[in-house]
């Protein structure tokens, strides 16, 4: 998975440049989520693995919630979305990117951070930071649906919900992510749901 954090950069030695310590930082908690989980990342684990100081993670991330929630942000966050302006195929696009964001051996560990993060008050994340392309997508229905035979009384943001909706509830049931020809199921069926109701109009 493509970590959205800058390169590592030399600095003078005891006045390290924070977008390289934050990117070290954030590495170094993806990483060890990866090999040992959320239990295994501890801000102490995580400075040791940086090559900082406990208290500069802790200035940054008070808690181990804090950095995990963080580090999802970076790891979901970098990857894109690509989207075309054709409804069909950005829906079919967007079933195997959420396949494949899910399929990351981080993921599953990250998923209940996010949904810590998004639903505390205040919150602690953003849901647009781990799902950035969201209101792109339904931007391009709102503006499109008509012209390319779908329907249009409907929220923009619901082909979008609907395969993330999915796709969570088939990793809790099953406790593995959706499979490629699952996914591409997937869109077929939420093509043809909103196709069929303008159809049916």
């Amino acid at each position: 998975m493509n970590i959205a954090v800058p390169p590592m950069t030399r600095s003078r030695p005891g006045r390290p440049r924070k977008a390289a310590t934050d990117a070290a930082i954030i590495r170094a908690a993806v990483e060890l989520m990866t090999a040992h989980g959320v239990q295994g990342t501890t801000l102490t684990a995580v400075a040791d693995r940086a090559g900082v100081a406990r208290a500069t993670v802790y200035l940054r991330w008070p808690t181990r919630s804090a950095l995990i929630g963080a580090a999802a942000r970076a790891a979901v966050a970098g990857r894109t979305l690509p989207l075309s302006g054709s409804i069909e195929d950005d829906i079919r696009v967007a079933a195997t990117f959420l396949q494949q964001v899910f399929a990351a051996p981080t993921f599953p560990a990250m998923l209940p951070e996010i949904v810590r993060g998004v639903l505390a008050n205040p919150p602690e994340v953003v849901f647009d930071s781990v799902a950035p392309r969201r209101r792109e997508l339904a931007r391009i229905y709102r503006e499109r649906a008509a012209e390319q035979g779908f329907e249009t009384e409907v929220d923009p943001n619901l082909p979008f919900d609907m395969l993330l909706g999915t796709a969570i509830a088939h990793l809790l049931a099953n406790r593995r992510p959706m499979s490629e020809d699952d996914a591409a199921d997937l869109a077929e069926v939420v093509i043809e749901g909103f196709r069929g109701t303008a159809t049916r109009a």
